[in-house]
């Protein structure tokens, strides 16, 4: 998704106020930003309130990017800003009617949860590269390219995630 001239052009373009170009950069970059996000949070919610927000800030700020080859790091750097807002802010109230979505799931299998706290307990980096590579389905180099940072290190981090879900899942 990175270093392709037409996707720097999409940016060139979006951050001299096409908005033509803004709506297509938007929807380009929309599953990544939302997945960085839902690693981030591990609410569906959130993350899409966060992904939101994070495109507000890009389109307010996107006259300040100096390298439109740079935009996917750019991005997930301002996601993770908004998620990190996001938990420094109060939690709003519940509502009564709400509550019924926050209720364990009768049908989730034994263990369920276990594995949710395995992908909690994981560093912000590994638990960030893990969930995008292994439910995004995003490939070392494309992980690489969003991250703005070499395979190598997207692999030592995703091989050092799995260890630590490993050893996370046979605590629980």
């Amino acid at each position: 998704m990175q270093a392709n001239p037409d996707a720097q052009g999409l940016v060139l373009r979006a951050k001299a106020g096409d908005p033509e170009s803004r709506e297509a950069l938007a929807r380009a970059w929309l599953r990544p930003a939302y997945g960085v996000a839902l690693a981030l949070t591990g609410r569906a919610a959130d993350a899409e309130d966060a992904t939101q927000e994070a495109f507000c800030r890009v389109f307010r700020s996107l006259s300040t990017l100096r390298n439109p080859a740079r935009f996917g790091p750019w991005l997930v750097r301002i996601v993770k800003n908004v998620v990190r807002d996001q938990r420094r802010r109060p939690a709003p109230p519940r509502l009564l009617g709400d509550a019924d979505a926050h209720l364990p799931d009768r049908e989730a299998p034994p263990g369920d949860g276990d594995a949710v706290r395995a992908w909690r307990h994981l560093p912000e980096d590994e638990r960030l590269v893990c969930w995008l590579k292994i439910v995004d389905g995003m490939t070392i180099r494309a992980l690489a390219d969003l991250l703005g940072t070499s395979k190598s290190a997207v692999d030592r981090t995703f091989r050092r995630g799995l260890a630590h879900l490993r050893g996370e899942m046979r605590r629980c």
